[in-house]
């Protein structure tokens, strides 16, 4: 099936639309005395430039046989030193791999808590999805209190609470981060940075009660109170809302993180990255170089860029052919033969290409 959308298929397209234009417009006429039109002649130009580009291949394929190998030798050297060096890397990277997964298994008599603070139990990908639904839900629960605190500037208000939904989910990251490292008994950590998750929360929880302070005098009437006042009962209700959505983040921060599993995808990056790299050169490596070209590769390579010149005369002839056949339908007047305006000039392929390639 042919692609509607390759070059020539295009070029074709565009062969006809012109074609069918000038006809209509009379060019060129009956009284036309000069050479192929403009059209024609920029086909013949494009085409007959790859052409010589093609010779050109074909004469460097050619003069090859004279070629120096010292800077074929030098390549392969190089590659060869590549391939040994990323070797090394890799088994570098594959021994840090299995020290990692041992040490992720973990001994048979050890503590399921000391396994536990390197296990994974919430992928990554739910994990951000679940983040940015409670940043969300964490903003339409902030804007309004931070609408009544701010008055009627309501870019003020997106701004700020925007940045306290992010900034609030960031820390209960952190404080989730802190748990599951505090049970890693391997890796302790240092008592400030305890203490810092605790400041952190402390200030969150202020804030987040501060909030629903400011906004519980929008709740009226409730059905059911709980025997506190409708503001108590709002400053309470919002604190809860917000505090969960905090806690959720905290959870789900301290199930996903796990330095050792980060460590294994990593590592199995790198490995993989070496790997394609190693492909690569080995198959670089494999290719003749200019100066290593036995006769019978030059041949099949003279032959594979004279049949390239062929198909691109055929292809030139088409386009042509394609205009001449659109012009002539779309003339006014009826055409007995194309005549020089409508008569392509024919491709300058040397000959001795084709006699040799035959």
């Amino acid at each position: 099936m042919k692609n509607p959308f390759n070059a020539l298929s295009r070029a074709k397209r565009r062969a006809k639309r012109k074609g069918r234009s000038h006809g209509r417009q009379g060019l060129p006429n009956l009284e036309w005395t000069g050479g192929p039109v403009p059209f024609l002649e920029s086909i013949h130009a494009e085409y007959g430039q790859q052409v010589e580009v093609l010779d050109q291949k074909l004469r460097i394929v050619e003069g090859q046989s004279i070629t120096s190998k010292e800077e074929d030798v030098a390549d392969k050297q190089s590659q060869e030193y590549q391939i040994g060096q990323l070797e090394q890397e890799r088994s570098m990277y594959e021994a840090q791999l299995n020290h990692l997964l041992q040490v992720r298994t973990g001994e048979d008599n050890e503590n399921p808590t000391g396994k536990a603070a390197r296990q994974r139990h919430v992928p990554i990908w739910l994990y951000v999805i679940a983040l940015v639904a409670l940043a969300i839900g964490e903003f339409f629960v902030t804007l309004p209190a931070v609408q009544i605190i701010l008055g009627d500037e309501l870019f003020n208000a997106l701004v700020v609470t925007g940045s306290f939904s992010a900034l609030s989910i960031l820390a209960s990251h952190l404080i989730g981060l802190t748990f599951k490292i505090a049970i890693d008994r391997s890796e302790p950590q240092p008592v400030s940075q305890r203490w810092g998750a605790v400041a952190i929360m402390t200030g969150m929880i202020l804030v987040v009660l501060f909030l629903s302070a400011a906004r519980s005098k929008k709740v009226g009437s409730v059905p059911v109170t709980f025997g506190m006042s409708p503001k108590v009962f709002g400053t309470v209700m919002f604190f809860v809302i917000q505090m969960t959505f905090i806690i959720c983040a905290i959870g789900l921060s301290y199930y996903n993180h796990s330095e050792i599993e980060s460590a294994i995808s990593s590592s199995k990056r790198r490995i993989k990255r070496i790997t394609s790299k190693i492909r690569s050169l080995t198959r670089a490596r494999l290719i003749p170089g200019r100066g290593n070209l036995t006769p019978e590769k030059r041949v099949v390579q003279n032959k594979a860029i004279v049949t390239n010149m062929r198909l691109l005369e055929a292809e030139y002839r088409e386009i042509c052919g394609t205009y001449r056949g659109a012009n002539m339908l779309a003339q006014k007047v009826s055409f007995t033969e194309p005549g020089p305006g409508l008569t392509e000039k024919p491709l300058e392929i040397p000959s001795e290409r084709i006699e040799a390639d035959e």
